[in-house]
């Protein structure tokens, strides 16, 4: 067993898993937390290998004949809540065939109940708490060197029968000191990985991260409670653009960020750079929308940007009073027909099933998004995660079934009071159906189609999912 080699994996989960019904018009992005550990811990001297299963299809045989052949001594799952499942069956595995490998646990999971994570799976040896750029390396170096893993701050480990939990670690992470992302070590990159439908223009494409965090405290978001707010520099994004360009034939990027738009003197350098050097991407982001002006979203459209999904989640103001969005429905209307000013797309994330959601608030939604600038629609139903300050509270307004197997966005686990399970579920798609079936929607597709073969497909999975055809 090497024990300067690590393997990072991506638990086995199916597109079922992930999107429900909704599983052939799913996507498949990079591992991009992987890959970044795998290049910090490769500069500090290790060997990394990344399994990442739900893009390669690997089973968990796979992973073991894969784990045979390579003898790593550490193992290194991520998980978020609704794949912790998947995550502690591989790691049990793992122990049975390789009883000497370490493993290790890290994602947003474990960060919001580390505790309860690691009694419920034995099978892992230590757990991240919080970004792992500087836990990771220095627990490698500490393991090698025969010092236990509680001597590292950031880790939750395991001693004498008890649980040894160091702490988040506080110090202020400068991103520009970490290496660029560990592609090259990524198994079909980029063209094993495809964006979730109509959300690129060119191919090849990929998805990357500029920033960490939000400033928001929206009571359902975890990143607002739990992630320190911090972003690389322009002139560091130019470079890795240039990389994937150069290396990979990148054309397109999806910005993963939260809110992308909040470190707005150093946007307007990314922003001026990508104008200036004449580097030809298109973009799509994510944003606030009371973190844009009409000046901005002009200087982005000239930059290449397409299109801004923007998180709205619901058309009653006493709601979004309630999750702690801090926004109007004036603000938002204003936002949308600004961006569509500018020539940029809008795409409008909304739940459903939220606390004190009535059918009233529900119809009213509904009727705020058909009424919007919006080209495009999310409905997801209202969870509360571990680790957000919705879940702690979820028990009074509903009832919330706290199945972290079911938390996966697309299936109901919080019923609000004087709602049912059934009733939600017909109500997201009525929304779908009531705001996909108009002119202007079709329209707003018809124009973007670059692959009608997967129009098509995508818009008879959509029908058959709202309509039970």
């Amino acid at each position: 067993m090497y024990s300067h080699r690590i393997v990072f994996i991506e638990p086995p989960v199916s597109l079922e898993e992930m999107y429900g019904e909704l599983a052939k018009v799913g996507a498949v992005s990079p591992p991009l937390n992987l890959l970044l550990l795998a290049a910090i811990v490769r500069v500090k001297g290790y060997e990394p290998h990344i399994f990442d299963s739900p893009a390669l299809g690997l089973s968990d045989k796979d992973i073991m004949n894969r784990l045979q052949a390579i003898q790593a001594k550490f193992v290194g799952i991520t998980a978020m809540t609704p794949h912790i499942m998947q995550a502690g069956r591989l790691a049990r595995l793992i122990k049975k065939e390789f009883p000497e490998t370490v493993t290790l646990l890290g994602g947003a999971h474990i960060s919001s109940t580390p505790e309860e994570t690691m009694h419920r799976f034995p099978e892992f040896d230590i757990g991240f708490i919080g970004e792992a750029d500087c836990s990771l390396p220095e627990l490698l170096d500490a393991l090698n060197r025969g010092d236990a893993a509680s001597s590292v701050q950031g880790t939750i480990s395991r001693r004498n029968g008890k649980l040894i939990n160091t702490g988040q670690r506080t110090e202020k992470i400068n991103l520009d000191t970490l290496p660029l992302y560990a592609w090259d070590i990524l198994e079909g990159f980029p063209h094993m990985y495809k964006a979730p439908l109509f959300a690129t223009h060119r191919t090849p494409a990929t998805a990357i991260l500029t920033s960490r965090g939000c400033p928001s405290k929206c009571n359902f978001c975890y990143s607002g409670c739990h992630i320190a707010i911090s972003t690389y520099s322009a002139e560091y994004v130019i470079e890795m653009l240039i990389h994937l360009r150069k290396n990979y034939g990148i054309k397109e990027f999806m910005l993963y960020d939260d809110n992308f738009v909040m470190f707005r003197q150093n946007l307007k350098k990314f922003l001026a750079a990508l104008i200036d050097k004449k580097l030809d991407f298109t973009w799509s982001c994510n944003a606030r929308v009371d973190m844009v002006n009409e000046e901005m979203l002009h200087l982005m459209a000239q930059a290449g940007c397409w299109q801004i999904s923007y998180g709205i989640e619901t058309g009653n103001q006493r709601i979004m009073n309630l999750i702690g969005k801090n926004i109007t429905k004036e603000k938002v209307r204003e936002t949308l027909r600004l961006t569509c000013k500018a020539g940029i797309r809008t795409v409008g994330y909304f739940m459903i099933g939220h606390f004190e959601e009535t059918q009233e608030t529900i119809d009213e939604t509904i009727e705020f998004a058909c009424g919007a600038d919006l080209d495009d629609f999310r409905m997801s139903f209202f969870t509360p995660l571990p680790g957000t300050k919705a879940f702690s509270v979820a028990d009074q307004y509903g009832n919330f079934d706290n199945n972290w197997e079911k938390m996966n966005l697309f299936s109901p686990v919080f019923i609000p009071k004087g709602l049912t399970k059934e009733r939600l579920i017909y109500n997201q798609k009525k929304a779908i159906r009531k705001f996909f079936m108009r002119p202007q929607a079709i329209w707003s597709y018809v124009r973007m189609v670059r692959n009608p073969t997967i129009a098509v497909r995508g818009a008879c999975q959509l029908a058959k999912y709202c309509f039970n055809v």
